[in-house]
């Protein structure tokens, strides 16, 4: 029987049940461990910032991951996240227990085919140009011989010793200020920024310089801050930038008054050569000589010719006889005002006696006393025909109370309703026995059940006299 009939194979053991915060821990931990240092290339689907984190998904053709990025982290990132950039997302894989969601969180973001910096700078150059800061109608004109320079640099740079040296051989005795900042690593371009607003405060200068020798790309960053751009934009004073070498542009290079290839060139931009200023004051006073002395030529000329002019010999008579006219005009003009006054008098004398002498002048008075007196009847009949209108209000009000179906009930009558229905039971026919009915009082409600139920007869009174209540035998 054994051999026929083997012992059955027990069951293997169900696995231990997780919970779910148990299941999703672990794999959370597996996920943080085993994939903690990864890098993800796809194209931004979404992005949004919220509470200072930047919430993203990552999409290519076959699928789209989740993101998130920190605050922390996201201020270190030099370009804009937009949706459609293509970029190599840094970071950890992990779970997010509350929501069961797969994500990467991720700490750095590179673009894909071009370097960080350089999509920083086309981004903001593309936004400040869309604002107008680069437009040629807000450039200043800098001033032709500024007394008053303002430099904004390193000190230990051989930029300001450039500056400094060239100025000096250009036009000497010129008031140069320098104020000292950090022109490359971080907090540079703050310190820059904070520069120009400090300088435009004082109000003293005719030219502002933000200088800065050549370097790569990073070293040239905080000239591409936007945050010095648009101190740049808002500075009252002449603005020259003269940051890198002849072939590197910047954003200062772009909202700047003036650009100059290279710090040196500033200097010679800025102010002309005394020697050459002074050849050109010598030759502008030596033309302008030229030509008033010509000028004084000319009009000598011109007033000899006049003066032996027949017109000129003939003016003396001319002047003699209107000087004639004007007398005589004069004395006609005061004989006429002498007159006037009198003649005026007349006519306001006779117009005031036939105004005194019209019959309706002295109707006035009565006319107004007859006004006056129609008023005070009229306001009289107004006021007696609102009290009666008043008096006919308040009896309709009365007598509306007193029909009132709350006056009905206060003189100890009741409804009936139907549970659930607000439409009144006008015969005990409609109502079955068992049913609830609803009786409505003077004050407050009744709640019943339907006992029994008759046919309509004659009631008789309603009240017996006496005020019996006992039922009839």
């Amino acid at each position: 029987m054994s051999r026929m009939y083997p012992s059955p194979v027990p069951a293997a053991a169900p696995p231990r049940p997780y919970t779910v915060s148990e299941l999703l821990s672990e794999v959370g931990q597996a996920l943080r461990s085993s994939w903690r240092d990864i890098s993800v290339t796809g194209e931004i689907g979404r992005f949004d910032v919220r509470g200072g984190h930047g919430y993203f998904t990552l999409r290519d053709r076959g699928g789209t991951l989740n993101g998130v990025i920190f605050g922390s982290d996201l201020k270190r990132i030099p370009f804009a996240l937009e949706p459609g950039l293509e970029v190599v997302a840094r970071g950890a894989l992990d779970l997010w227990a509350p929501q069961g969601r797969f994500q990467l969180r991720a700490y750095r973001f590179d673009p894909v085919g071009v370097g960080a910096l350089q999509l920083a700078f086309e981004q903001l150059k593309a936004r400040l140009e869309a604002e107008g800061l680069f437009r040629r109608e807000r450039k200043r004109p800098i001033p032709l011989l500024p007394q008053r320079i303002a430099v904004v640099t390193s000190p230990e740079g051989a930029a300001i010793r450039d500056i400094l040296s060239i100025l000096a051989r250009r036009f000497d005795g010129l008031a140069v200020t320098i104020y000292p900042v950090r022109v490359q690593g971080e907090g540079s371009a703050a310190e820059v920024a904070l520069a120009i607003a400090a300088l435009n405060r004082r109000e003293v200068f005719d030219v502002l310089i933000v200088a800065r020798g050549g370097g790569s790309l990073e070293d040239l960053a905080p000239f591409n801050d936007e945050r010095v751009a648009r101190a740049l934009a808002a500075s009252r004073i002449p603005t020259i930038s003269a940051v890198g070498h002849e072939t590197d542009i910047t954003i200062c290079d772009l909202v700047a008054d003036l650009r100059a290839a290279t710090p040196s060139a500033a200097a010679e931009l800025v102010v002309e050569r005394k020697d050459a200023l002074r050849r050109r004051i010598a030759d502008f006073r030596r033309r302008s000589e030229r030509a008033l002395s010509s000028r004084l030529d000319l009009s000598r000329a011109h007033l000899k010719a006049l003066s032996r002019a027949e017109g000129l010999l003939r003016f003396p008579y001319r002047l003699r006889f209107s000087r004639e006219r004007v007398g005589q005009s004069r004395g006609a003009l005061i004989s006429a005002l002498a007159h006037r006054p009198a003649a005026e008098a007349s006519r306001l004398s006779a117009a005031w006696r036939a105004l005194t002498a019209f019959s309706r002048t002295a109707g006035l008075d009565r006319r107004l006393q007859q006004l006056r007196s129609g008023r005070q009847l009229l306001e009289e009949r107004m006021l007696r025909r609102l009290e009666r209108q008043r008096e006919r209000l308040r009896a309709c009000a009365e007598k509306l109370e007193l029909v009132g179906p709350l006056s009905v009930l206060a003189r100890g009558y009741a409804v009936a309703y139907r549970e659930g229905s607000r439409a009144p039971l006008l015969s005990a026919a409609a109502v079955r026995p068992g049913e609830r009915i609803r009786i409505r009082l003077h004050e407050g409600e009744i709640r019943a059940v339907a006992r029994e139920t008759s046919a309509p007869v004659d009631p008789g009174p309603l009240f017996t006299s006496g005020g019996s209540t006992e039922e009839p035998q």
